[in-house]
């Protein structure tokens, strides 16, 4: 019985990755690629390789990846992938469903002020756009 609630749980983490991104992340191989070109996969805590591989297996942990908050949305692996997958779409719904749930990364609240003075407000901007709800 158990297996059965989790294999429905992790249809149901598939369908709404795909839902959100538009995208069928069985499509994807497994070559690598996106990693090799990954310009943050030295900080990220799994390869966009991985991320990808969780999410067909319908991994909820995937959800709690410091990778997807990591990805700047550069869309080199997306460029480069030869199976058409974007990538960084599939990045953005983990991030919209954190978001969703009230997982915030950047809280204003907790900038301090001295930053504010100095990181430039399009910087900001975009941060709070890609970080917070």
């Amino acid at each position: 019985m158990a297996k059965d609630l989790s294999s429905k749980i992790s249809r149901d983490l598939i369908e709404h990755i795909k839902e959100i991104s538009g995208q069928n992340a069985n499509l994807c191989m497994q070559c690598g690629t996106c990693s090799a070109s990954c310009t943050g996969r030295e900080i990220m805590d799994f390869s966009p390789r991985m991320v990808m591989r969780m999410i067909q297996l319908g991994n909820s942990k995937a959800l709690n990846l410091k990778s997807m908050w990591v990805c700047s949305t550069c869309l080199i692996c997306t460029a480069r992938c030869p199976r058409g997958i974007d990538i960084a779409r599939l990045m953005e719904a983990l991030r919209v469903i954190n978001l969703r749930q009230g997982r915030e990364v950047l809280v204003a609240e907790k900038i301090p002020l001295e930053l504010l003075t100095e990181v430039p407000q399009m910087a900001l901007t975009s941060g709070f756009r890609k970080l917070s709800a």
